[in-house]
């Protein structure tokens, strides 16, 4: 896992931690701002694995449940349990060529009209019998195909979610070196300090949204993404972009990814020549 990937991670959940004042955020102790972070990592990885655990217990409870309707498809019994699904079917198709029968009798004269009118409520009754049983069955199947869904749904949720909790420890390990601290603080003091000349460049490009607006966690993204690649120019663009879409996948909701990457790159399109001063120390030797 790379060095400064854990560092933007830090610092997006740094985020909140941030004292009003710049002035005060030299006077925070590096260790009381970034223990935050870094608990949160691990209260995460907890909650993550709980998560995980009760999608599995929830999909295993719709599978013991599906076994009912399954059986019940299956079978497609009549309510009396005496015909199947396909005897009834195949009265109806006795009755209409009964019905047929007479209405060539008929034509010749042979057979009275009671009973064609008997036959054609017979094979009436058969159809909608036969048909109210097929439409019982297609709910029966979609209730197991609906629980099936289900089941492969939170079955995969489960696993991307034990997947970001396997990654927890490395991430929480890396965490702890010095270089990976050092720039997510540079990146949260460069936040606050250009926090309004940040909020405003991001404005000048959301199409049809305001900022505040913009939910939090995609807010912080791309604030975060613009610190690296305006103020302190540590990232080239592409990383960058790249990065906070990866921040968005983990920690946004399903479209955020999506709006992430669309309002940055939109932002690299218009950008002017330097909107923002070189910061003038560099970023370190911290690789993306």
């Amino acid at each position: 896992m790379q060095p400064r990937r854990v560092a933007r991670e830090l610092a997006l959940l740094g985020v909140n931690q941030l004292p009003a004042t710049a002035a005060k955020l030299s006077e925070k102790q590096l260790e009381d701002l970034l223990l935050a972070a870094i608990r949160a990592l691990q209260e995460e990885t907890h909650e993550t694995l709980s998560t995980a655990a009760a999608e599995i217990q929830r999909s295993d409870r719709l599978l013991h449940e599906s076994d009912p309707l399954l059986l019940a498809a299956s079978d497609a019994k009549e309510e009396g349990g005496a015909r199947s699904l396909t005897v009834r079917l195949q009265q109806a198709q006795r009755h209409l060529q009964r019905l047929e029968t007479a209405l060539k009798e008929a034509n010749a004269g042979d057979t009275v009209q009671g009973e064609l009118l008997e036959l054609a409520h017979q094979a009436q009754v058969a159809l909608s019998n036969a048909g109210q049983a097929l439409e019982h069955l297609e709910q029966r199947l979609y209730s197991v195909r609906r629980i099936l869904d289900e089941v492969v749904q939170l079955s995969q949720k489960a696993v991307n979610r034990l997947g970001v909790a396997l990654s927890m420890p490395e991430l929480l390990h890396i965490a702890q070196a010095q270089e990976v601290r050092a720039y997510a603080l540079q990146l949260l003091t460069a936040l606050r300090t250009h926090k309004e000349a940040i909020d405003a460049r991001l404005q000048g490009v959301l199409v049809g949204w305001q900022l505040k607006r913009v939910g939090r966690i995609e807010r912080d993204i791309l604030r975060l993404a613009v610190v690296e690649m305006e103020i302190l120019r540590s990232s080239p663009d592409k990383v960058a972009i790249n990065e906070a879409v990866e921040l968005a996948k983990k920690y946004g909701d399903p479209e955020a990814a999506a709006f992430v990457n669309g309002v940055l790159r939109r932002l690299v399109d218009s950008r002017m020549e330097a909107p923002f001063g070189r910061n003038p120390s560099p970023a370190g030797d911290l690789r993306s």
